[in-house]
């Protein structure tokens, strides 16, 4: 009904001349109405498309329909009338014959058999007369074959995309623009198999037909429409006649026979096809039955076709199918194919095609040409070309996924590769500007985002097969990306095909080959040698249907011609055909060739020479299209050949149909059925009418260019140029800008005129520019040296500018394609010609890189030197002290007033001289950086300076940076240095400094960044520094950047697990991208980190895999590599020390003196001069007298520098400083310092997350205080430095400890086992019967091997050994046991104190669950077999537990009813550890011998693993008391001396307070009677005037009125005293050994009287308001004191966090928002709860985990300890059995919640 209703809502279009009556279809794309002829009053159908704006390829399908249709003389079809304009496209109007489409007739009516073979009947007949008039359907299937229902009548529709050509060769294209019908397509049809398109094609759809009409379904069906095309490629259908048994075996044997998937099998005739149906349908008719017969006696083909089998290469083809398979597995692969021209190497190649549509993958093929060598990358542009079509072909869902990953690969360097590739733009849509790289930067980029972008699509899902055709014609460009490609990292099949012939041991190609040889690339080579005798007479015997003996004389006389060449043979024979030399013998059935006619005629040998001889056959016109489309290139496209034809497109579009209809070029699209009508129709721009071809072969095209005269050649190239460059568009002329200029220089010794010369000229350079763009550098100079060649010798007066640019253009690409002969003679002409220094300028830059990239520093200097000295910048060539001094002192005075970061404010420079000068001095940094140190304070004041003087320049970046460390790394001004490394990475971002944001990234990581902060913050520096590296292409700096990265994560100490796996990944790349400079770097420090990982009897010597230093050390000495002698050396020392080689870390400081220079500013300096003196101090004890001041003295050096690094980023070295001072204090016997040295470096390390340094802290003081006999403190710092080096990573270091300090260990170590090796004989066991207890080793003389997977006991075991956590271990345990012992369901039982719980228990497929129950309580196991076990101690094994005697009253097997059932105990040393318990519910006798045996090895690594994690629970728990117990200790302590220290305070305050407060009181009481003395004496003697008049001298009355106040107010401050005295001892009170009743208020109270005076306002901020909402709370038991340190503890906390978010705030700002701490008390559920609250910034989600852990802190060194929350929630949790909680959110605040339980009868 829905769909009634959408047909009844579609408006019926309207056409003049035609009424419409009822809408039969409706379509997504076409409409088709029953309507008549106003005219006539004849009834028609009209189909019509439905958008309004239809594609231009439904235009195409709807004009085919009629251009084919309208002549064709055959009653089978529906006759067209006319097609008439409608809108924007065609209404197309046939005949109404009243037929039904078939589909839907066999929906209303079941078809029997006879009815089926009389309408397959009518269309074999059809077809064949479509055959006749050379007409290939494509597209037979039930919907376009129309009955009439009462008639019986078939009749066909639908030409859309039907052929007039007699072959078509289908491009691989994507299933969803695939022409035809997927369900009835042909497999050649799918264009996957190798094979073309001709008449037998439609045999095909006929045979799906007849399929579906007998069987009511398809062959084949498949969701997925490449799963449908391999189906229809490689797939058998089932038989009809096992679907229906009514189909009668002859009729299945027709419709097989016509589903052949080769058409050779097939029929070859419509007409045998006709007999053959006949012969059953009579049977059928006249019996009911069809009686078995030969097929096809009638099947005789008048067409003269020649297989397209391949013959001879049934070995070749197996091998490309093997490497295609490998490549689907993973790997990367070259296979060239090479052999002559026309030898088959493309269709070998094209074998391929198969199985790629099995693993899903995509093949794009290019094509080199012979005539456009010139053009870069040409091969490549036309297979991504091919690939970018096969995507935007894709549904909307699939293209937008495309994009995402094309984009994420290649970030916002997408422009790039567009310019390469405009047709990328289709699929990712526009792209950001990128910025404009020179250099090997330029082609690093390409390179890179190249590769980034092919790793796209060669992925497991779709593997790439990518076709490179004629590699001998290659250019340099397209072969460096051969190289790139084959390191791509899997799933790429790269295929090549080359003449030969044509190469030789030299030649471009052939170098690249085995360059990747070298490399160890994968590369096969196919050569195809000529067909033998008998393979050529296969093919033409199978062409002429006769047997091989009949076709012998013609095969050796087309041997003799074409040399068992494949392409020259087939054409040999089509010739032979064409000239009717071959003719049809219908009484022998077979083709037959007059010999004798053929030996008379004079035939060439050479291939290209026939196939002149055989184009010039065709008419003239096609003959000059072709002349001038061999000139254009083996592909060309219908606009340009019009252009350069000046003819119309319509015109040159029917002359080349006759040379389509021989084959001599092949259409690559289906647009060129347009011009299949004489009519010429104007509906579609001209642009969208541009069909493309290519030329059948290489031969072809030869011979075609062949036929233009010698003389005429550069006349036609001349004119082809000037002709596409008349009638392009400017964009045009920029995409075809190579084509264009490769015509002209052909024909350019023709151009007389001077003008049109320097327009070539122009035109070259542009080329040129376009060639270096795409990094084809050997094409960019050729365009150079066109350009001069072009102009005149007095070129530098006539034509300056341009040979200038020519000149500097040439040296630039020279210099980039490594030609530096070249590259000297263009700089040298420059420097000859040029007119001023700022044309010189560019080149001395050249020169600069050059000499840099040959490491020829000082050279590199000199030329710069020279260049800054014309343009007025003066460079000294020897260290001068002075000038480097006055240089710093004026660059200082210039500065003075200023703020760093405001230079970034600066104007741009725009003084040319200068910019010029500063574009040097910034290239010059990395030679003066590397061979003339000296020169660097000089080099960077002089580039601040003409910053400051002039503005900003691009390369003012590198001045700050480099001015920045050389004040840090040299000057030791730190603060200074740091603000210039800050203002050069605020520029980081503008667009004109991304070519060196990776360079200053490194330099800011390396040498400023931390000086000032932790060096953890450096990764991220670096991190970005490696993404600039990669976006601009800046290897180099990318290399270093990867390499201090990795550096810092060592000298961090950061978990070694953490980063070391990344290291290999990187190694790859830097040797991919050939950045051997890094790489050697990462490799030293792969050798460092395998050193601490693998003990070795010399770890400081690095000698392995990754780096070995007896290698190493004389190429880095020859090739005076300072730099990494000095990285040796530091990571030499470090090892020496930490594995407690003294003598050997001594040497290495020695051996590094002259290299330390070389790290100065960077962290190894630091990191040296820490181990060093580390190593003094442990040479001091040994040491005779008189040295042993020598050695302090060196250590106080090694101190004072320390002490300097400290002062800035104390969070860095300050505890290297406090471990020295430490060791400094143990060997002069200062046992007090020693201890606090340790204790604070310790902290400081743990702290700021030095894990390795805190680790060695651990294990000096351990040893501290074992040499003073201190044991068990020993033992507390041992145990830490064990945990550390664990969860550093070192396990080399942990395994040293181990060795040295086996009894200290003695809690955390195991009894080593030893353990399970893969190169040793494994024994099997005992036979069952006699089977020991699993966890126990044994051994017998059967090999293992015969019953056990050694791989997996490996893997299994390995996977317990790695579990220390015992709750993860019995997981992973019952998880490997069940997946490798055939149990269903597995518990594992532990005793705990004579106690046994079920630990653990785990179902097949789920997760285990970790819950210890009480064996009495768990219903998991049999009872009676677990006590049975558990005195036994041996294994049983129940084949089946339901039948069992003595489980028979089990409740668990009677209830659960298992099968299989196996319990073992799992024993250590004797010692019953566990008893594992298995089942399996569904089958009897699983557990056979060996699988038991597995167990055994399982179990025997399970008691081992068990144990360790119990002794490491142990561990754990044991350091937690520990740390509890300094917890509790520092508590006391505090406590303790707290207590005593304001006791006394109160005890001395009380005395002197209660005497003056007895005394005011006393003096207020007498001063009472005083007055009323005086006020009598006034009443008595009221005018005596001496008294009067002393009297108000002394205003006695005020003193009278104010002296009691003042005596008041004194009593009242001494009751203040008395307060806080008692708010003191209340603080203060010492906690008894019980809790006594205790009012919180008061101690809350106290302890906000102790803060109050953080509480009060200061010149920052407000006084800090404390609101109190008390409730009524009772007295509650506690401990009074602790509970008080508690709330001073959170109070104090909360003043900071208040204090530190005022910072950033203004007074007022405060004041509209005072800082508030909120307490509240209330009763809640019989607890008191107490909530302390701020309004401060609040606590980061990442720190609110941690803030109770012990000696964590948030706070800066030295304020604070890690120590109080810690103690608090031990108070709050342990002491009070009360909880303790924190609420937060960063810029809401913090809330402390107390809950206290109160006293049971409370």
């Amino acid at each position: 009904m829905a769909n009634l209703a959408k047909i009844s809502s579609v408006k019926p279009p309207t056409l003049k001349g035609y009424t419409i009556l009822e809408l039969l279809y409706l379509g997504s794309r076409t409409a088709v109405y029953r309507g008549v002829e106003d005219e006539s009053q004849t009834p028609v159908v009209i189909k019509v498309l439905r958008r309004e704006y239809p594609s231009f390829g439904e235009l195409v399908q709807l004009r085919n329909q009629y251009a084919i249709a309208k002549n064709l003389p055959i009653a089978g079809i529906v006759k067209p009338l006319c097609l008439e304009s409608l809108g924007n496209g065609y209404a197309f109007v046939m005949e109404d014959v009243g037929g039904v489409a078939l589909g839907d007739y066999c929906q209303q009516k079941r078809l029997v058999v006879s009815e089926v073979l009389e309408i397959a009947i009518q269309v074999a007949g059809i077809l064949h007369d479509l055959h006749q008039h050379r007409i290939i359907h494509k597209d037979i299937k039930p919907a376009n074959l129309l009955i009439h229902p009462e008639s019986k009548q078939v009749k066909l529709i639908d030409f859309s995309i039907a052929s007039l050509l007699p072959k078509e060769t289908q491009e691989i294209q994507s299933p969803n623009i695939l022409e035809g019908t997927l369900a009835y397509i042909a497999p050649e049809q799918t264009g996957r198999m190798n094979r073309g398109i001709d008449y037998r094609t439609d045999f095909y759809g006929l045979g799906v037909t007849l399929y579906e009409l007998l069987t009511g379904r398809l062959p084949f069906t498949a969701t997925d429409p490449l799963e449908l095309i391999h189906y229809h490629i490689a797939q058998m259908p089932t038989p009809m006649e096992e679907l229906n048994p009514a189909v009668p075996l002859m009729v299945s044997a027709i419709a097989a026979k016509l589903m052949a998937k080769n058409a050779e099998d097939r029929y070859q005739s419509a007409l045998g096809v006709q007999y053959d149906l006949e012969q059953c349908l009579t049977q059928w008719q006249a019996s009911g039955e069809i009686r078995e017969f030969p097929l096809g006696t009638r099947d005789l083909s008048d067409r003269f076709l020649i297989p397209e089998k391949l013959y001879g290469r049934q070995a070749e083809v197996k091998t490309l199918l093997e490497a295609f398979d490998r490549v689907a597995q993973g790997a990367v692969e070259l296979m060239l194919v090479a052999g002559f021209s026309g030898i088959g190497k493309t269709a070998v190649i094209n074998e391929v095609h198969k199985p790629i549509v099995r693993q899903r993958g995509y093949f794009i093929k290019g094509k080199f040409d012979q005539f456009n060598r010139n053009i870069p990358l040409s091969a490549f542009i036309q297979a991504l070309q091919d690939l970018m079509g096969q995507l935007l072909s894709e549904s909307d869902t699939q293209l937008e996924q495309w994009k995402a990953k094309i984009l994420a690969a290649l970030g916002d360097n997408g422009q790039v590769l567009i310019e390469v590739l405009p047709e990328l733009e289709q699929v990712i849509g526009s792209q950001p500007e990128v910025t404009e790289l020179s250099g090997t930067a330029a082609q690093n980029r390409f390179s890179l985002l190249f590769q980034k972008f092919i790793s796209v699509f060669t992925t497991p899902e779709h593997p790439l097969v990518l076709f490179l055709d004629d590699l001998q014609w290659a250019d340099p460009a397209s072969l460096q990306l051969i190289k790139l490609l084959m390191n791509e990292q899997g799933y790429l099949l790269l295929l090549g095909a080359y003449r030969d012939n044509e190469v030789f041991p030299s030649h471009p190609f052939i170098v690249t080959v085995e360059e990747l040889k070298k490399a160890e690339k994968i590369i096969h080579t196919l050569t195809l040698a000529p067909l033998k005798l008998k393979d050529v007479n296969d093919l033409v015997s199978d062409a002429l249907h006769c047997s091989p003996d009949l076709a012998e004389p013609l095969t050796q006389l087309i041997n003799q011609k074409t040399q068992g060449n494949p392409f020259f043979a087939t054409q040999f024979l089509k010739a032979l055909h064409d000239d009717q030399y071959i003719f049809f013998n219908y009484d022998q059935r077979y083709w037959q060739c007059d010999l004798e006619q053929v030996h008379t005629l004079s035939l060439s040998n050479n291939v290209v020479q026939f196939m002149a001889l055989q184009l010039q056959k065709l008419p003239e016109t096609s003959q000059e299209l072709l002349k001038l489309a061999a000139c254009i290139g083996n592909q060309f496209d219908l606009n340009t050949l019009a252009i350069v034809s000046e003819k119309t497109p319509h015109e040159v579009a029917l002359a080349l149909w006759q040379v389509l209809r021989e084959g001599y070029i092949i259409p690559t699209s289906r647009v060129y059925k347009f011009f299949q009508s004489e009519q010429e129709q104007q509906i579609v721009s001209q642009e969208q009418v541009n069909p493309t071809y290519r030329f059948l072969h290489d031969r072809v095209q030869q011979a075609a260019y062949s036929l233009i005269p010698h003389d005429q050649k550069q006349v036609t190239h001349l004119k082809i140029g000037k002709l596409l460059q008349e009638n392009l568009t400017e964009i045009e002329r920029d995409e075809k800008l190579f084509d264009i200029v490769g015509h002209l220089n052909l024909g350019q010794v023709l151009i007389k005129d001077p003008a049109e010369r320097e327009k070539l000229v122009q035109l070259n350079l542009k080329a040129a520019e376009k060639a270096r763009t795409s990094t084809a550098y050997s094409a960019a100079l050729e365009f150079v040296q066109m350009g001069l060649n072009l102009l005149a010798e007095q070129s530098w007066k006539t034509h300056y500018n341009l040979t200038l640019e020519l000149h500097i253009l040439g040296a630039e690409v020279a210099y980039l394609n490594g030609d530096l002969i070249q590259m000297e003679t263009r700089i040298e002409a420059v420097l000859n010609s040029a007119q001023n220094i700022l044309d010189r300028v560019k080149v001395y830059e050249i020169k600069i890189n050059a000499l840099t990239a040959q490491t020829r520093m000082l050279d590199a200097v000199e030329v710069g030197r020279n260049a800054l000295a014309q343009l007025g910048i003066d460079l000294p060539t020897e260290p001068d002290e002075t000038k480097i001094k006055q240089a710093l002192h004026k660059l200082s005075a210039r500065l003075e007033g200023q703020k760093i970061a405001n230079l970034a404010n600066l104007t741009a420079m725009t003084n040319p001289q200068m910019s010029a000068g500063m574009e040097l001095l910034g290239m010059l940094f990395a030679p003066i950086f590397q061979g003339a140190t000296h020169l660097m304070p000089l080099l960077t004041c002089e580039m601040v300076s003409l910053s400051l003087e002039f503005g900003n320049a691009p390369a003012s970046i590198i001045g700050y940076v480099a001015h920045g460390m050389v004040l840090c790394a040299f000057l030791g001004e730190v603060e200074l240095g740091y603000q210039f490394g800050r203002l050069a990475m605020s520029l980081l971002n503008k667009p004109e400094n991304q070519p060196f944001k990776s360079c200053i990234l490194l330099l800011f990581g390396n040498f400023i960044h931390h000086h000032k902060e932790s060096i953890q913050k450096t990764f991220t520096v670096f991190k970005q520094g490696m993404l600039a590296g990669i976006e601009v292409g800046d290897f180099v700096y990318y290399g270093y950047n990867v390499t201090v990265n990795f550096s810092h994560h060592l000298f961090a100490g950061i978990s070694l697990n953490d980063w070391q796996e990344q290291m290999e990944g990187y190694c790859t790349f830097l040797e991919q991208i050939k950045q051997y400079s890094g790489l050697t770097y990462v490799k030293m420090e792969q050798e460092v980190i395998q050193n601490l990982i693998s003990f070795t009897a010399t770890p400081e010597v690095l000698e392995g895999k990754a780096y070995d230093e007896k290698v190493m050390l004389a190429k880095h000495h020859q090739e005076q590599e300072l730099t990494p002698l000095g990285f040796l050396y530091v990571y030499k020392l470090l090892l020496a020390y930490l594995f407690g080689r003294y003598d050997q870390a001594l040497a290495a400081i020695q051996t590094v003196q002259p290299y330390i220079i070389a790290v100065t500013g960077m962290f190894q300096t630091p990191v040296f001069h820490f181990y060093a003196g580390l190593t003094s101090l442990q040479q001091y004890a040994g040491a005779k007298e008189e040295e042993q001041p020598v050695i302090l003295e060196r250590v106080q050096e090694h101190q004072q520098i320390l002490a300097r690094w400290a002062k800035f980023a104390p969070m860095n070295h300050q505890h290297k400083v406090d471990l020295l001072e430490a060791e400094k204090c143990r060997v002069l016997g200062n046992k007090a310092g020693a201890i606090e040295g340790y204790d604070r470096a310790i902290a400081q390390a743990q702290t700021n997350g030095y894990l390795h340094e805190a680790a060695l802290g651990n294990e000096l003081a351990a040893q501290f205080y074992l040499d003073w006999g201190k044991e068990a403190i020993a033992q507390t710092y041992l145990t830490q430095a064990y945990y550390s080096y664990v969860h550093w990573g070192a396990t080399a270091k942990v395994e040293q400890l181990e060795q040295c300090y086996p009894s200290l260990l003695a809690p955390i170590l195991q009894t080593i086992q030893s353990p399970l090796s893969a190169t040793e004989t494994v024994f099997s066991p005992t036979p069952f019967s006699h089977l020991p207890t699993l966890g126990e080793q044994t051994s017998s003389s059967t090999s293992i091997a015969q019953t056990l997977d050694l791989t997996t006991v490996l893997k299994a075991s390995q996977t317990l050994s790695r579990e220390i956590k015992l709750e993860q271990l019995l997981s992973t345990l019952l998880q490997t046991v069940l997946e490798n012992a055939g149990a269903d369901k597995g518990v594992l039982l532990m005793p705990h104190e004579s106690k046994w719980y079920v630990e653990a228990v785990a179902q097949l497929g789920e997760s285990a669950q970790v819950t210890p129950v009480p064996l009495t309580h768990s219903i998991c196991v049999p009872h009676s077999l677990i006590h049975s076990i558990k005195r036994s101690l041996q294994p049983t094994v129940i084949m089946d537990a339901t039948a069992d005697p003595s489980l028979s009253t089990d409740a668990y097997i009677l209830q659960q009813q298992p099968k299989s059932v196996l319990c073992t105990p799992i024993l250590h040393q004797g010692k019953l550890v566990a008893i594992l318990y298995l089942e399996n519910r569904l089958t009897v006798g699983v557990f056979t011998g060996d699988r038991v045996e597995l167990l055994r090895f399982l179990c025997t690594q399970a008691a081992i693993s068990l144990e360790n994690a119990r002794l490491y629970q142990q561990a754990q728990q044991a350091l937690k008391d520990l740390q509890e117990a300094q917890l509790q200790m520092v508590q006391s302590e505090k406590m303790s001396a707290l207590g005593n220290l304001v006791a006394g305070i109160a005890h001395e305050i009380n005395n002197p307070v209660g005497f003056i407060l007895g005394n005011v009181k006393e003096a207020i009481a007498n001063f009472t009677d005083i007055t009323d003395y005086l006020r009598l004496y006034q009443e008595k003697y009221p005018d005596d005037e001496d008294i009067l008049a002393q009297g108000q001298e002394l205003e006695i009355d005020y003193l009278l009125e104010d002296f009691p106040n003042l005596l008041a107010s004194m009593a009242t401050g001494c009751d203040r005293i008395q307060e806080i005295s008692t708010s003191l001892r209340i603080f203060s009170r010492a906690d008894h050994k019980r809790k006594i009743s205790f009012n919180l208020h008061d101690g809350i109270n106290s302890t906000l009287l102790i803060l109050k005076h953080r509480l009060k306002a200061n010149a920052s901020r407000p006084a800090i308001e404390i609101i109190q909402n008390y409730g009524k709370i009772p007295p509650i038991p506690c401990f009074p004191g602790e509970l008080n340190q508690v709330f001073m503890n959170i109070l104090a906390n909360a003043i900071d966090a208040l204090e530190e978010s005022s910072h950033n705030k203004t007074f007022a700002e405060i004041v509209a928002h005072p800082n508030q701490i909120t307490i509240q008390t209330s009763l809640v559920d019989h607890s008191v709860k107490i909530s302390i609250a701020d309004n401060g910034q609040g606590i980061e989600e990442s720190v609110k985990p941690h803030i109770f852990d012990h000696l964590f802190t948030t706070k800066a060194v030295g304020k604070g300890t890690g120590l109080g929350l810690a103690i608090a929630r031990q108070i709050v949790v342990e002491k009070h059995q009360g909880e303790i909680t924190v609420n937060s959110q960063p810029g809401q605040g913090t809330e402390f919640i107390i809950t206290l339980p109160l006293d049971r009868h409370q």
